[in-house]
């Protein structure tokens, strides 16, 4: 199993290729919940130094576009030139397209968030020749391991940070500071908490970015307990450092490298970075209960 992160700052990569196999980079024109967005000139720097650290590099393309939105995608593509990295991470069916059409469908990798439940959903997409995709984030460690076992591509899965559990590509923060008339501050700020009257106690972390608005899980999932589990069914876990730093991106990478719980290390962390950690929905079935 090999272990990606994002990434806050290029100068960084060296230091985090200590615990990683690879970086997850992206630009905020087709990517969304990135940690940084970076240049296209800055892209390249990036991907030219995790070449040089041999490491992998992943461009994160994630916004769901329209077809303007996948012909200005294609030229991106283009100018970085898909030869230099190691896949292209989207949500859009139609960006894999994109990526076929240019001749490199075994580069993208499929990530819709929630869609990819079972063994037949990520086998599907073997038709589409992809390198492979995202495990949704709201099923079992069982179905996890269960899908892992019977999987034709590769498969990926968040392992540790702030699950994104709303989307909308409504600029909902900007609309409410409108209607309030006053001027939005607050585009891009990773340091936003939506609190609800009745779970006072559990702020919600809430990013307004180019692709629209997103609302984060409270606490932070954290797989480290499970990784002997998961190294033997999942091809590649993701730290997302978001709304954090490199330097936690590093501490949590060196755990999960070394498969070592530090207790002592993990209490530390929880208070530096104001974070409660827990499993997900790693035991935790999700259930929909109709009305009545």
């Amino acid at each position: 199993m090999k272990l990606l992160t994002t990434i806050y700052d290029l100068n960084q990569m060296k230091n985090l290729s200590a615990y990683v196999d690879g970086f997850l980079i992206g630009n905020d024109s087709f990517g969304t919940r990135l940690t940084q967005s970076f240049s296209i000139p800055n892209l390249k720097i990036g991907i030219k130094n995790a070449r040089f650290l041999k490491k992998e590099v992943y461009l994160v393309c994630n916004q769901m576009f329209t077809d303007d939105q996948l012909e200005l995608l294609k030229t991106f593509l283009i100018n970085i030139n898909l030869e230099t990295v190691h896949g292209v991470i989207v949500s859009d069916l139609g960006a894999i397209q994109v990526i076929k059409n240019l001749g490199y469908a075994s580069k993208a990798i499929y990530n819709p968030e929630t869609l990819l439940t079972n063994t037949y959903d990520i086998n599907f997409l073997t038709d589409e020749n992809i390198m492979g995709a995202y495990v949704a984030k709201e099923i079992t460690l069982e179905d996890i391991m269960l899908l892992g076992e019977n999987k034709k591509l590769k498969l990926f899965m968040v392992g540790h940070g702030h699950l994104n559990m709303f989307y909308s590509k409504r600029q909902l923060i900007d609309n409410f500071m409108h209607f309030n008339e006053e001027d939005n501050i607050y585009h891009n700020e990773q340091n936003l908490k939506i609190i609800e009257e009745n779970r006072a106690e559990e702020p919600y972390p809430i990013l307004e970015d180019q692709a629209g608005t997103h609302v984060f899980r409270s606490h932070v999932f954290a797989s480290i307990d499970h990784l002997d589990e998961l190294q033997t069914y999942v091809d590649y876990l993701v730290i997302d450092s978001i709304f954090k730093d490199d330097m936690y991106a590093m501490t949590i990478a060196a755990m999960y490298h070394d498969h070592i719980v530090d207790n002592e290390l993990i209490e530390d962390l929880k208070q530096t970075y104001d974070e409660i950690w827990d499993e997900g929905f790693l035991y935790k079935k999700t259930i929909y209960k109709s009305k009545g």
